[in-house]
């Protein structure tokens, strides 16, 4: 039986998405798919894999050092770190983390193009952490029963402590977004030093999940999230499943543009930095970097 011994846990929208593709080309590495989302038992995703189920994953690791993957919200889970410590004892950690201002605003347009979000104003669907944390508000989500709230999502020195102490500072490597788009050799080599493994340059270091915008929105989401009287009118008028899923792609591949999202509104800007300022001091503080970018 094959089991993990590398987990890269978060935080959304900090890079992981490339990082993992990076490492994945190292030939002591295998990554498994993303997004498995097995541990974290307080995570309130709609679907949850067995122990067999998410093992498969691994199965075509071979004889690779080090075996991974990669889910975001094992980081913002109350639960994840000691789930993970019991089920790989020796594990070691990757926490990637970026500006909380830019992770929620990038989050808020990745949820919804992913479907798990239904308010396409930013500022409006921040405004609602607190309903939601009471089960009001709540998105007819794809992924999610209860949408992780933006703002606690991204109070991560918290979230840092708990794998510091799960796992001690020897087995958790941090790395910032900032640095990774700045310099993605020095970070992917760095972390390569952590793991223990040689340095392997990459021919190029792409971006890999660049910055969308959704043109129809209320077609986006027929298409993520379809009615069940739409899905039988499809079944009725388009029998076969593979010309189905064919016209959805290309609708959907037609719906959505690459495109860097507009700069937030600087008043909502200072705000939301003087809300996290705290929680950034003590970040910086527990492990030892300069974040005072952050705040700037």
């Amino acid at each position: 039986m094959i089991k993990p011994n590398f987990f890269i846990v978060g935080a959304p929208k900090c890079g992981t998405t490339a990082m993992n593709d990076y490492l994945n080309q190292h030939p002591d590495i295998f990554m498994a798919k993303k997004e498995l989302h097995y541990f974290g038992c307080d995570l309130k995703t709609r679907l949850k894999l067995s122990e067999e189920e998410y093992l498969k994953y691994f199965s075509g690791a071979g004889q690779k050092k080090v075996i991974g993957e990669a889910s975001v919200w094992y980081l913002y889970s109350k639960t994840a770190a000691e789930e993970i410590k019991k089920f790989s004892p020796q594990a070691k950690i990757l926490i990637m983390l970026r500006n909380p201002v830019d992770v929620i605003y990038s989050l808020h347009s990745q949820h919804l193009y992913d479907g798990n979000e239904d308010i396409q104003d930013f500022e409006t669907a921040l405004s609602f952490d607190e309903d939601r944390k009471r089960g009001i508000h709540l998105p007819d989500s794809v992924d999610y029963f209860e949408l992780p709230p933006y703002k606690d999502s991204v109070l991560f020195s918290n979230q840092v402590m708990r794998y510091l102490d799960v796992f001690g500072r020897q087995n958790v490597h941090i790395a910032l977004y900032e640095d990774f788009k700045a310099n993605p050799e020095k970070t992917f080599f760095g972390i390569l030093e952590f793991l223990q493994l040689g340095k392997r340059s990459l021919i190029n270091y792409d971006i890999v999940n660049p910055g969308k915008k959704i043109k129809w929105f209320y077609l986006h989401r027929v298409i993520k999230k379809p009615p069940l009287k739409s899905r039988a009118v499809a079944r009725f008028m388009i029998p076969s499943r593979k010309m189905r899923h064919s016209l959805m792609s290309f609708f959907s591949n037609w719906n959505i543009s690459q495109e860097k999202r507009k700069d937030m509104n600087e008043e909502l800007r200072s705000r939301l930095k003087n809300f996290f300022e705290g929680d950034i001091r003590l970040l910086s503080s527990l492990i030892n970097r300069d974040l005072s970018a952050w705040l700037q």
